[in-house]
């Protein structure tokens, strides 16, 4: 088996396959590219790389061992008989069914297998394979296509074929894939993350690749990997946050992209370690647009509360993101003697007003295990819980009146 490979001193002599000149790789030959060289196809036709007999095979395992195909606003099906090093095809086509805008514009094209599982190393203007600090790196397969239509005013439309090796070393190994949920996912250069709302193309895994990609303009990027459909990254969060407003806390978020979100579920917590629901807020399902939320939370703790923000798939996958925290006044009250006895719960009320408060007593779970109403003067009421019954533990006590609020969490040993 003949290899011709092609290295970076050898283009310093001839870059350029001029005009209307071919490539023709023949009977299952060989072209390795490596050194960071360029092949330069001047030739926009797609016929100006082809193979014959048996077929053909290019290598390039870096994404700096690349074709440029000048292309310009040619249309025409294009294919590249990528090969990995070891010797499995894994043939890219390119389906140009625009012409695009720029004349001069050229396709610059490599493949590589990464080192790990991990999917390191990663292209240059990626920089992560993560989501929300989730590294997702195993539901994708181990390799990278860069497909860049450069020097377009206005890029074409395209559909792509992409084929893989099916080998453990690219799909198998440590990864978490299905072979039959492969489908491509592009990174979203503008907003510095993998785009998931749209998967793309149909799976082919009796065939070992992924067809009917289609691309439109807007979503031409130049990075593109293979990933487990039912493990894309499902949210992006843009920013999440808490502030606390005469006694009353908004808690706001947004995200960029959204795919199979089922709903949001903001949690509360005193301690920031043991957390109870506040509220569930329906999600977007699938979304590419900005995304706005918010709840509100008039009955904050006495001092700092602590909320998360968990996320929840249509399958219930789950996803937790950062703690916030907040610090809010009494709002009006004062409590004072507190004692928690085995079995009851005992305080003093002081407040400036005249008004009706209703007093909770959560668990650590954020289940009320006692109420009480109480009609407070100008001044001091003594208040009781009795009959309780309680484990030791952490547990919260909320005074929610019509004017005031004030909660605060206590220790039963």
């Amino acid at each position: 088996m003949k290899k011709l490979v092609i290295i970076a001193w050898f283009f310093t002599l001839a870059t350029t396959v001029f005009g209307q000149a071919r490539v023709v790789i023949n009977n299952n030959g060989f072209v390795v590219i490596d050194n960071s060289a360029f092949v330069v196809l001047a030739n926009p036709n797609a016929n100006a790389l082809s193979t014959m007999g048996t077929g053909g095979n290019i290598v390039s395992e870096a994404e700096t061992d690349v074709i440029q195909w000048e292309i310009g606003t040619t249309t025409g099906t294009y294919v590249i008989p990528w090969t990995t090093a070891s010797g499995t095809k894994i043939p890219l086509t390119i389906a140009k069914t625009s012409a695009g805008t720029g004349a001069t514009a050229e396709f610059i094209l490599s493949t590589w297998e990464t080192a790990t599982d991990f999917n390191t190393p990663i292209p240059s203007a990626v920089n992560n394979m993560n989501y929300n600090g989730v590294d997702r790196s195993l539901f994708t397969a181990d390799r990278f296509w860069h497909i860049d239509a450069l020097s377009y005013a206005a890029k074409p439309n395209v559909t792509l074929t992409i084929s893989y090796d099916p080998a453990a070393n690219e799909i198998g190994g440590s990864n978490t894939i299905t072979e039959t949920n492969l489908l491509a996912q592009r990174f979203n250069t503008g907003l510095n993350h993998w785009e998931s709302y749209n998967l793309y193309g149909t799976n082919d895994a009796a065939n070992d690749r992924v067809t009917n990609i289609a691309i439109t303009a807007a979503d031409f990027f130049e990075d593109w990997i293979l990933v487990d459909q039912t493990n894309p990254l499902p949210v992006k969060l843009l920013d999440f946050s808490a502030d606390c407003q005469q006694n009353e806390v908004t808690i706001s978020w947004s995200t960029a992209t959204e795919i199979n979100n089922n709903y949001f579920v903001v949690e509360k917590s005193y301690d920031a370690i043991n957390f109870f629901e506040l509220e569930t807020v329906q999600g977007a399902g699938n979304s590419s647009v900005q995304q706005f939320y918010s709840v509100k939370d008039p009955n904050p703790l006495n001092g700092v509360t602590y909320y998360r923000l968990k996320q929840v798939d249509f399958d219930q996958a789950t996803t937790y993101f950062n703690v916030v925290a907040t610090k809010c006044s009494s709002g009006g009250f004062e409590v004072d003697q507190i004692l928690f006895t085995e079995n009851a719960l005992s305080f003093n009320v002081i407040n400036s007003a005249e008004e009706y408060i209703t007093a909770y007593l959560y668990d650590y779970r954020g289940r009320i295990v006692s109420s009480e109403t109480i009609a407070s003067v100008d001044g001091q009421v003594a208040v009781s819980m009795d009959d309780l019954n309680l484990s030791s533990g952490i547990y919260m006590l909320s005074l929610v009146g019509e004017y005031h609020t004030f909660s605060t969490k206590l220790f039963k040993r």
